[in-house]
């Protein structure tokens, strides 16, 4: 029983960082896989990606 608490306490949290990690360059799918192995990673990895706000999509470089 403490098990599937657990599980869903993890699963939860998981879900929290993945939906900071919508707005930002790394998205809900990556932010939630690198949570569901640890959340504090996962948390770190959203953190330090770039706001899709600050990212300009006319700063693409030229590919010749």
């Amino acid at each position: 029983m403490e098990t599937i608490v657990l599980l869903v306490i993890a699963v939860s949290l998981a879900y929290g960082v993945g939906c900071l990690g919508r707005k930002r360059k790394i998205g809900f799918g990556m932010a939630f896989v690198i949570s569901l192995f640890n959340v504090f990673v996962g948390l770190i990895a959203v953190l330090c990606s770039k706001k899709l706000d600050d990212i300009n999509p006319n700063d693409k470089e030229e590919r010749v």
